[in-house]
C-alpha cells in the first residue's frame, strides 16, 4: 500500500526506495498486480457509467500519454525563453 501511497503523491523516488530492497522477480509482480488492480477499477467504473471495455481502455492509454507528458515537461524545466 505504501507503493501506491507514493505513487499517488507521484514521489517516484520514494517508491524505489520501497522496492529496493525486494528482488527483480518480486518487484516485477508488484507491478503486474497494480496494474490488474488499476486494469480491475477502471473497468468497473466505465462499465458503471454505461461504456465499454474498449473505452475504457483508450481512456486509460490518454491518461498515461498525458501523465508521462506532464512528467517529461517538469523533467525537462524551462525552454530558452524561460517558459
Amino acid at each position: 500500500m505504501a507503493v501506491v501511497a507514493t505513487a499517488l503523491a507521484d514521489d517516484g523516488e520514494a517508491a524505489v526506495t520501497l522496492l529496493a530492497p525486494l528482488e527483480a522477480r518480486d518487484v516485477c509482480r508488484v507491478a503486474v498486480r497494480l496494474a490488474a488492480m488499476a486494469a480491475d477499477t477502471l473497468l468497473a467504473v466505465a462499465e458503471a457509467e454505461g461504456g465499454g471495455r474498449a473505452e475504457a481502455l483508450a481512456r486509460w492509454q490518454a491518461c498515461i500519454l498525458a501523465h508521462e507528458a506532464q512528467r517529461a515537461a517538469r523533467e525537462a524545466g524551462p525552454g530558452p525563453d524561460g517558459c
